[in-house]
């Protein structure tokens, strides 16, 4: 119910792969819900390195703290792929919220979920080896959205459109060390990698759990 209301109220947009949608500094001005596609919410430190913070899939909403707050995008958001997505205007979104208890109750799940897995990530920087951050980023990319639950897809190919240096700036790591573990990982019959690189065959999805 709460999708049907978002998207009767805003305007289908199709972006090509590697196209910005907001950089950091512009004004908060919409929210996004992503239809098909990935995209990447990234911040570029001081010293010009990407980082990236999360990967938003299709059936996610994306650019919510900054339209609610109407403050200045803290984070780009660029496209991994093409994508198909819906765009409200903050004025229009905040009618909606006023209006439509459950989408606002789903809107603070989303942003307090969120608030959670930024907890994990600085817990896991602190605390958690390379190895282990790496692992827990494979088995997040292995999940994917069914109605408004995470469940475990195992059987499944996970498609990586991300470099090894940019999956390393997720796991506060570098490329090379990345490009270890993973030789690792599959010498050791837990993974499995393309030949071009681009796609992961987790095998034994119990033993990385």
């Amino acid at each position: 119910a709460e999708k049907k209301i978002f998207l009767s109220h805003s305007k289908k947009r199709e972006i090509k792969r590697n196209e910005f949608l907001f950089v950091e500094g512009d004004t908060g001005d919409s929210v996004y819900y992503l239809h098909s596609g990935e995209v990447r919410i990234s911040h570029v430190t001081p010293c010009g390195k990407e980082s990236i913070v999360f990967i938003r899939r299709a059936g996610e909403m994306f650019g919510l703290a900054e339209a609610i707050g109407g403050s200045k995008r803290a984070c780009s958001a660029r496209a991994i792929t093409a994508c198909r997505l819906y765009e409200l205007k903050r004025g229009e979104f905040e009618k909606l919220l006023a209006q439509h208890w459950a989408l606002s109750r789903r809107v603070m799940e989303i942003l307090g979920s969120r608030l959670r897995y930024l907890g994990e990530q600085m817990e896991n920087l602190m605390f958690c080896d390379v190895t282990t951050r790496l692992l827990k980023l494979l088995i997040s990319l292995s999940c994917y959205k069914q109605t408004d639950h995470e469940v475990w897809n195992a059987s499944d190919a996970i498609p990586v459109r991300l470099t090894q240096e940019q999956i390393a700036s997720m796991i506060g790591s570098c490329q090379q060390t990345v490009s270890e573990i993973l030789k690792q990982f599959e010498k050791e019959g837990l993974i499995r990698i393309s030949r071009n690189r681009r796609e992961i065959t987790i095998l034994k999805p119990a033993s990385l759990a």
